[in-house]
């Protein structure tokens, strides 16, 4: 899925620290379980403008993206509204402002550093599954929560790991096999949390990330398609019906 390639570029810096990799040991460690909240059934009108998203992404279309924003549009850092987050102003404001449309402060689209923001929205728009939020928000990507903070501990310290290693979960059932892609199977794994080795293509800047590259609870290390591997910590979009039953964009909360 392309969201998740995309949010798996922006572990590449990390991921591939070979110093950070010699210091870990290829032991047995406890399976850390990881909890997930059922997603939500999606209904024919948010599908619909779910694909009105992808479809404005696609085209770069900033006027029919806009039409999809709701009016009541917030944006929040970490749960509580942003610095940036301008309450005297309209919410496609915001919006462009938060998706780099428009820089802080100004009235009309112009120059921003690497906006506007078309990776991070295409990533939204083709993710397609939500988790239920407070109220009537709906949000995604879903995100996963370590069941047993001290398992994930334990396992750390088992392998030699001080904090240096980026630990991703997995969504579903999946195999880890010997090379990107290809190879025997070296096992299989459930919705569990694992430590990441490296990436796959390496030292390939702004280059989506294919395949990562864990250490199994067994001991073995095996490579996963990036897509079946998801940040404990991530930006979200959530979105909510209008009073006329239509779905819009409602929050952007920005992970840090």
């Amino acid at each position: 899925m392309r969201a998740l390639l995309i949010f798996a570029v922006i572990l590449s810096a990390l991921a591939v620290s070979n110093q950070s990799f010699a210091q870990v040991k290829k032991v047995s460690y406890q399976e850390v379980k990881v909890a997930v909240p059922e997603a939500v059934q999606v209904d024919a009108a948010l599908e619909n403008m779910r694909k009105a998203f992808v479809d404005a992404v696609a085209k770069k279309d900033a006027e029919a993206l806009a039409a999809l924003v709701g009016p009541t549009f917030v944006w929040l850092s970490q749960n509580s509204p942003s610095d940036q987050f301008d309450m005297g102003r309209d919410a496609v404001h915001n919006f462009k402002v938060a998706f780099g449309f428009r820089d802080y402060g100004q009235d009309n689209d112009g120059p921003v550093p690497e906006g506007p923001y078309w990776d991070k929205l295409a990533a939204f728009a083709a993710d397609g599954k939500y988790s239920q939020d407070v109220g009537n928000l709906i949000c995604g990507p879903i995100m996963g929560s370590v069941q047993d903070d001290e398992s994930l501990e334990k396992a750390k310290t088992k392998i030699g790991d001080k904090d240096a290693l980026d630990w991703y979960f997995t969504l579903a059932e999946t195999v880890a096999t010997a090379a990107p892609g290809s190879g025997a199977t070296v096992g299989k794994v459930g919705t569990v949390a694992l430590p990441i080795l490296s990436s796959h293509p390496k030292g390939a800047q702004n280059t989506a990330i294919t395949h990562l590259e864990v250490l199994l609870p067994s001991g073995k290390s095996g490579w996963i398609p990036s897509e079946a591997a998801r940040s404990f910590v991530n930006d979200s979009l959530c979105y909510a019906r209008t009073a006329k039953g239509e779905w819009k964009i409602a929050a952007f909360d920005q992970a840090d």
